[in-house]
C-alpha cells in the first residue's frame, strides 16, 4: 500500500542564464515521512468553523498599490448567479469562462479538503524557494483561488506580505480575513490588465478544468509579465491520465475524463507540457517534484481523499456521461464508485500531484 508523498519524485532545472537569488531555502520533510507524525483529526474539518485570523494593518495609499481594482466584486457575484443547474448543482454558464467544476458551496467544501490533503501531501502549502521572501514582505498573487482557503492561511502565516486572491467567481470570503489578504474578481484570461513587474510570487493549482488548451502558452506568459524580476511562479496540477497501481476501474474513468477534456478543448496532459511553457516564457530555475496521494478507507488520509475523488467525480458527471453514455443511469455510476473504491484498497492506487515552479531572471 502506498504511503502519503511516497515516490516523492525531485528535479530541478537550472537555467545557464545567471540568476542572483539573495535567499536560500529548503523544504522541510513532509510531515507523514515523520515517525511521531500522527494527522490531526481537526484539519479536514477546520474549513467547517469560522476562523479568527489577523496580520499586519496596510496604509489605504498602500492597500491601493498592492491590490489593482480589477473588477466590482458585487457585480461580478450577480453575473455569475446565472449559473445554469445540472442535478442540483450550479454551473458557469459564461462564454468567457471554461471552468466545468460547479461553483456552489459544496464545491468550496470539497475544495477547502482538498487544500488539507494538499499541504499533508507535500508537507508544506509550496514548494518554490520562496519562505525568507515571504518572511521579509512580497506581494503574492493566489490565481484561481477559490473559496480563498490557501490564501487565508498563507496570509496568516506570513502576516509581512501581502496576499491576492484572484478568480473569475467571488467564491472568497469578503468580511473574515487578515487585514493583509484581499481578494479581487478577475479572469486570467482578461491579460494586461494587471501591473508589469509586480508580485513576488505566484502561486496557481488545479486549473487543468479551467483554461483551454489553446490559452495555457499566454496565461503563462501574462503570470511572468506580472512578476517581479526575482520572482517566483509555482502552479500545481494533477495527471488523472496516470496514477500509481490503478486498474480497469480507474482507467474507465480516466478515459472518460480525457474525453470530456478533448470535448471541451480542455488539455487533461498539461502536467506533462509545464515544463516546456515555463522554458518558453523566460523562467529559469525550474523545479519539479511530484507526490502519491492514496486513496483508501485504511486511514483518515485515505478516506478524505477517496471523498475529494469521489465529489469531484460526481460533480463531472453531467460531462462524464456524454463521453460515456452507459453512466447517465445513477445506479450504474454509484456502482462503478464503489467499484473503484474496492480496486484502489486491493492495488492500493495512489494520485500522483505534480508541482512545478520556476523563477523569472532578475535582468528581465
Amino acid at each position: 500500500m502506498h504511503r502519503i508523498g511516497e515516490n516523492v519524485y525531485k528535479k530541478t532545472v537550472v537555467s545557464s542564464l545567471p540568476t542572483r537569488t539573495p535567499f536560500s531555502f529548503t523544504l522541510s520533510p513532509p510531515l507523514h515521512n515523520t515517525k511521531k507524525h500522527k494527522m490531526d483529526c481537526g484539519i479536514f474539518n477546520a474549513f467547517f468553523r469560522k476562523r479568527h485570523t489577523h496580520g499586519r494593518t496596510h496604509t489605504k495609499d498602500e492597500v491601493q498599490h498592492t491590490a489593482p481594482q480589477v473588477s466590482d466584486i458585487e457585480s461580478e457575484r450577480q453575473e455569475n448567479s446565472q449559473g445554469y443547474g445540472e442535478s442540483g448543482r450550479k454551473y458557469h454558464n459564461r462564454p468567457d469562462v471554461a471552468y466545468i467544476l460547479p461553483d456552489d458551496e459544496r464545491e468550496n467544501d470539497r475544495v477547502h479538503l482538498q487544500h488539507w490533503l494538499m499541504k499533508e501531501t507535500f508537507g508544506g502549502n509550496f514548494s518554490a524557494p520562496v519562505a525568507e521572501m515571504l518572511d521579509k514582505g512580497i506581494i503574492v498573487q493566489d490565481s484561481g483561488c477559490g473559496p480563498g482557503t490557501w490564501t487565508l492561511e498563507m496570509a496568516t502565516d506570513f502576516p509581512r506580505s501581502t496576499f491576492i486572491g484572484t478568480d473569475v467567481s467571488a467564491r472568497f470570503p469578503e468580511a473574515i480575513k487578515p487585514s493583509n489578504c484581499q481578494f479581487q474578481v478577475h479572469n486570467l484570461l482578461n491579460q494586461g490588465v494587471l501591473p508589469e513587474n509586480h508580485f513576488g510570487y505566484i502561486h496557481q493549482r488545479f486549473l487543468i478544468l479551467a483554461i483551454l488548451e489553446k490559452d495555457w502558452e499566454s496565461v503563462i506568459k501574462e503570470h511572468v509579465r506580472t512578476l517581479a524580476p526575482g520572482g517566483w511562479l509555482e502552479c500545481m496540477e494533477l495527471p488523472v491520465y496516470r496514477a500509481h497501481n490503478s486498474g480497469p476501474k480507474y482507467e474507465v474513468l480516466s478515459s472518460a475524463f480525457n474525453a470530456v477534456c478533448k470535448i471541451k478543448g480542455l488539455d487533461a496532459k498539461i502536467p506533462d507540457h509545464l515544463e516546456e511553457l515555463f522554458k518558453r516564457a523566460g523562467l529559469v530555475n525550474i523545479g519539479i517534484r511530484e507526490a502519491d496521494g492514496p486513496m483508501n478507507e485504511e486511514t483518515q488520509y485515505g478516506r478524505a481523499a477517496w471523498e475529494d475523488f469521489r465529489e469531484a467525480l460526481t460533480a463531472l458527471k453531467p460531462f462524464v456521461v456524454k463521453a460515456n453514455p452507459e453512466l447517465q443511469d445513477d445506479e450504474k455510476f454509484q456502482q462503478l464508485m464503489q467499484d473503484c473504491l474496492k480496486e484502489f484498497i486491493e492495488l492500493g492506487t495512489a494520485q500522483i500531484f505534480y508541482r512545478i515552479w520556476g523563477q523569472k531572471p532578475l535582468e528581465s
